[in-house]
C-alpha cells in the first residue's frame, strides 16, 4: 500500500507532480476511485490527479499532528465532494 510521505512531500512543495512516488499515489487514487464509482458511492467523472492535489493541498494547510481535528473536518467536505449527486450517478 502507498505511504502517505508522497503525499507529504508534495505539500512541502507546494505541487502535485509526477515521478514513482507521485505515480504510485496517483494509481492508488485511482483504484479507490473506482471502487467507489463502481459501487455508485463515488461520482465517476473524477482525476485522481485532481484528488492527489486536493490531498497535498491539505496536508501543506492542515498536516501537523496538532491539526488533525482541522484536517479531519476539510476532510469530510472533499468527501462530500466526492459523493454523486442528483443526476451524476
Amino acid at each position: 500500500m502507498a505511504s502517505v510521505r508522497p503525499l507529504v512531500a508534495m505539500s512541502a512543495s507546494g505541487r502535485f507532480g509526477t515521478g514513482p512516488g507521485c505515480d504510485e499515489v496517483q494509481q492508488v487514487l485511482a483504484m479507490v476511485l473506482e471502487a467507489g464509482a463502481t459501487a455508485g458511492e463515488l461520482r465517476s467523472d473524477i482525476d485522481p490527479v485532481e484528488v492527489g492535489g486536493i490531498l497535498a493541498g491539505l496536508l501543506s494547510v492542515a498536516g501537523a499532528p496538532e491539526q488533525r481535528p482541522q484536517l479531519n473536518r476539510m476532510l469530510d467536505f472533499v468527501v462530500d465532494g466526492l459523493r454523486p449527486h442528483q443526476g451524476l450517478r
